[in-house]
């Protein structure tokens, strides 16, 4: 399959830490590739060895069949990659109009210049705002034009640095609408830089995780939400908890008992006998046929849903779930889904 992007082992130390290790990544043409993880986890560095900003220390880097990077041995500057760029802080030119900031980044050979450029402006939306200067633009009218700016140079690749994490909730829903049809409509691939699940939700065709500079699940966002392979992961993807929970092996699966009640679980035992456990939203509800025994502790109203927390015997921590309607504090007989439970060996990062 063609690639837009193949990175290949890539490596990166700074200041003797290693931030990056052994990265593999493919980005098919027109498809949008998420990198997400915590702060320190390297996306952003990773991001800047795609765009030529940082050199590899081992590996190599391609862009539409041409190598970029290749450790010692090839690197192509930043200038000559023909990528488009957007960053979080916009960095538009402020001495000029919108119409000039996007013209200028055009090619050289590009005839009628000003109607190509008043085209882009059109297409994020932003086309009356032509003869304006940046400082009279709110941040997501500034940041349209940033994305039309990188655009206008035809890119191999565009690349975006948390670009929408600094704008307000709903310009940030508006923006995301208005590049996933870009991206979409000019058959451009995309590799986007954020911390933010929501970007993942509304724009990635892939998702690469990565935690302490390697890359710990790599998948549809729909893979992601189903098995989330680290407690990051599973917070990142929505789930609730992280309780240190006792479990026990039962011929080689992890079983979790709730209220006198075993639940097996979709993960192997951890070897010091208990776990972090995650779950969705949905996985506990109240039956009144349930087969567990659970102690209604409050009911929190949440837009629209209640967070319930139960008392449950045999952990030490309350189970949460939201439902559309409280439930009376008190004895309650719950029942839970197995399939939306999961259990990590990492209960350091409770």
């Amino acid at each position: 399959m063609n690639s837009s992007l193949h990175i290949e082992q890539a490596c990166r130390s700074l200041s003797g830490r290693k931030v990056l290790r052994g990265i593999n990544l493919a980005l098919a043409p027109g498809q949008c590739l998420v990198l997400a993880g915590e702060s320190g986890s390297g996306k952003t560095t990773l991001l800047r060895m795609v765009a030529g900003l940082e050199r590899a220390d081992a590996g190599r880097i391609t862009i539409n069949g041409a190598v970029m990077d290749d450790a010692a041995r090839v690197f192509v500057s930043a200038e000559r990659r023909g990528l488009g760029m957007v960053f979080q802080d916009f960095a538009l030119w402020p001495h000029l109009s919108c119409l000039e900031n996007v013209a200028l980044a055009l090619p050289p050979a590009t005839p009628k210049r000003n109607e190509a450029a008043q085209a882009l402006l059109a297409r994020l939306g932003v086309a009356a705002l032509a003869p304006r200067r940046p400082a009279q633009l709110s941040g997501g009218q500034q940041q349209r034009v940033g994305i039309a700016r990188a655009l206008a140079a035809r890119p191999k690749l565009l690349l975006l640095d948390e670009p929408l994490s600094s704008l307000d909730l709903a310009t940030r829903a508006h923006l995301r609408e208005a590049l996933r049809e870009t991206v979409q409509e000019t058959g451009v691939s995309a590799l986007l830089v954020t911390h933010d699940p929501e970007d993942c939700w509304a724009l990635a065709s892939q998702v690469a995780v990565l935690e302490d500079g390697v890359i710990r699940q790599y998948g549809t966002p729909s893979a992601l939400w189903a098995a989330p392979a680290s407690p990051y992961i599973a917070r990142f993807t929505g789930a609730l908890g992280g309780i240190e929970a006792p479990v026990h092996n039962q011929d080689g699966m992890a079983m979790l008992v709730l209220g006198g009640q075993p639940l097996p679980l979709a993960a192997p035992p951890p070897a010091a006998g208990h776990g972090l456990l995650f779950w969705r939203e949905d996985a506990i509800c109240p039956a009144p046929d349930g087969n567990i025994a659970a102690e209604a502790l409050s009911s929190q109203f949440q837009a629209g849903r209640f967070l319930v927390r139960w008392r449950v015997p045999g952990l030490a921590q309350p189970l949460s779930a939201l439902l559309p309607a409280p439930v009376e504090a008190g004895p309650q007989r719950i029942s839970a889904d197995p399939g939306k439970f999961f259990l990590f060996s990492e209960v350091g990062d409770a």
